[in-house]
């Protein structure tokens, strides 16, 4: 099963609109987790294509991080650009891509060919959901021509799989220097984690009054 949604064309309002459309799409991923008797290794993969951390479909990981720690999720990433750096530290800090003075670069890799800017970006959860979004040569705050979600789509989940592995195998290992704001994102500059305490309050609120999701 899958659909295509529309947004609206005002920059700020659309941003806000995708980054809250993937709520959905996370919380039937954790109900399947959640009714599984066994939970096979694949169901525990999330593998995330975006063109860079403030990309909202980046940021929609980075708002459900800690239930997909919690849930023993492996987390896998190719970013095609990593700057600015607050943003990066931000994601590998929230998302558990950095321990301690180690990057955890099993996980996290970058596509820093330009040619690869070409693939779109992609969220695969589990064995059967599969986001499919824009080309990542588009700037992460303009308005989607292509955003696809399927909720039960073995087929489509393999496709996914097969683009990230081989984007994978092509992409290079994160620089140690990247990593050398990450230590302390979120003490340093609140500001960086953009659903945080309060923050999260007042987006709510800012976006009950100015619009609401078609389906």
């Amino acid at each position: 099963m899958g659909f295509l949604t529309e947004f609206s064309s005002k920059a700020e309002i659309h941003r806000r609109e995708v980054i809250k459309r993937f709520d959905d799409f996370f919380v039937s991923y954790f109900d399947k987790l959640e009714m599984l008797d066994d939970t096979i290794a694949n169901d525990l993969i999330v593998t995330l294509l975006a063109r860079a951390p403030a990309s909202p479909v980046a940021q929609a990981v980075q708002r459900h991080a800690d239930r997909l720690e919690g849930l023993g999720v492996d987390l896998r990433v190719i970013f095609a650009k990593i700057d600015p750096a607050s943003d990066f530290a931000s994601f590998a800090e929230v998302n558990g891509l950095y321990s301690g003075d180690k990057c955890l670069d099993a996980s996290i890799r970058w596509a820093k060919n330009p040619a690869l800017l070409d693939a779109h970006e992609q969220l695969v959860l589990g064995e059967s959901h599969c986001w499919s979004g824009d080309s990542m040569r588009r700037s992460p705050d303009a308005r989607f021509a292509l955003d696809m979600f399927e909720f039960a789509s073995t087929t489509t989940v393999k496709l996914g799989e097969m683009a990230f592995d081989g984007l994978w195998s092509i992409s290079d290992a994160i620089p140690n220097s990247r990593f050398r704001n990450v230590a302390n994102a979120t003490s340093d500059d609140p500001a960086v984690l953009e659903f945080d305490g309060i923050g999260e309050q007042l987006l709510e609120a800012t976006m009950a009054e100015t619009f609401y999701t078609r389906h």
